[in-house]
């Protein structure tokens, strides 16, 4: 039974696109395991063996028709200003995204910087629902996908990845959590080489790693984007040349505040309900990205070298700016490996690599910014 007959790579148009899994997951060769109980938005994860190893297969549930406004363009004006345009955010569904970055890492041979991809596959809910060898991991996956409104459903076949090995199975998903901070300067690293070659994640959060491995890029855009900013520089109606360099600081403040600072805030009652494995810190040094200013009043008393303060693109109900540039502009995919711009990069990282009392200092000017209160600490 074959699962898509047409070697075509997907998405259709410019850009990277990924290319169809070589095997068929309709198969007798594959064995339907177990449907997880991972949150997500976008899909349900299979995990699926063919006895000689194992894979994850993300199927995407569509619950409703993307109405995109293709008439809106970025503005300044108001709350908007922290907002990309409608088609910028929505022109590309989370499996075609996906697929765009998935394809990137695969065209620059960067798969280790994500869980690889071996490739996009379709097939009806009903055609995955009889694969399953009990009774319970069909109605599980009834549930799932009762809503769904397309079919055949599109899905990405990819590494398993297993979380950090813990005896008792009900606790390995905090202990996956609490061990993270082992992995915190590769995942750091890796979220730099994405931005340098072309991809922002958009949705950073511990959730979206397993074992220090990041398996989730539903929400990515990838340079270039048909509705975002010209790679040549010139004049794009929808956004503004600075796009991806702000969503890739934004990648990076969503890191320091999504997984440094929520570990930092979590890690002692994790260790009461799992002990502490050796060599845990007490405390996770690392800086992604330097401590936000808690108000206008506040930023406006700090200096900063970095020119204007413009606003940091979100996906969240957050208005942010961006206050330090993150290593990479990945728009400039195409020409961040040139040899020069590698050494600069190298020079400025080594040059901005945080330390504990640095990071402490940024704590405490953070809470004396919000008691009202003015710092002139620096990162």
């Amino acid at each position: 039974m074959a699962v898509m007959a047409p070697r075509e790579t997907l998405p259709e148009g410019e850009g990277p696109g990924l290319q169809p899994f070589e095997h068929d997951i309709l198969s007798d060769h594959f064995q339907y395991l177990e449907v997880l109980d991972r949150k997500t938005s976008h899909g349900i994860i299979i995990k699926a063996t063919t006895g000689k190893r194992l894979y994850a297969i993300k199927l995407f549930i569509t619950q409703e028709a993307p109405e995109v406004d293709y008439d809106q363009c970025y503005s300044t004006n108001g709350e908007t200003a922290w907002d990309c345009c409608d088609a910028f955010q929505r022109h590309f569904t989370p499996f075609e995204k996906e697929c765009r970055a998935f394809g990137r890492l695969q065209d620059m041979g960067c798969e280790h910087l994500a869980v690889r991809a071996h490739g996009y596959v379709s097939a009806t809910s009903t055609q995955v629902k009889v694969k399953f060898g009990s009774i319970q991991a069909r109605m599980k996956f009834h549930d799932r996908v009762q809503h769904n409104i397309q079919e055949p459903m599109m899905g990405i076949v990819k590494d398993w990845v297993n979380m950090a090995p813990h005896e008792d199975e009900k606790l390995r998903r905090v202990h996956d959590r609490l061990y993270q901070v082992f992995h915190i300067p590769q995942m750091i690293e890796n979220l730099n080489e994405l931005h340098k070659n072309g991809i922002v994640v958009r949705d950073v959060r511990s959730e979206q790693y397993v074992n220090g491995v990041l398996v989730d890029l539903s929400c990515s855009e990838t340079a270039p984007h048909p509705y975002g900013p010209t790679p040549s520089g010139e004049p794009s109606k929808y956004q503004p040349r600075w796009t991806f360099a702000s969503l890739a600081a934004w990648d990076l403040y969503a890191f320091q505040h999504c997984i440094v600072c929520q570990w930092n805030k979590h890690a002692e009652a994790w260790v009461k309900r799992l002990g502490r494995p050796q060599g845990l810190p007490i405390f996770c040094p690392f800086e992604a990205y330097p401590v936000p200013y808690a108000s206008e009043e506040a930023r406006a008393k700090h200096e900063r070298p970095y020119g204007p303060f413009l606003p940091m693109l979100t996906l969240f109900d957050q208005t942010p700016y961006l206050v330090k540039p993150a290593r990479w502009d990945p728009l400039e995919w195409e020409t961040n490996g040139d040899e020069d711009k590698v050494k600069i990069r190298k020079i400025t990282g080594k040059a901005k690599e945080g330390f504990v009392e640095e990071v402490v200092e940024g704590l405490e000017k953070l809470w004396s910014d919000e008691s009202g209160n003015s710092s002139s600490s620096s990162h």
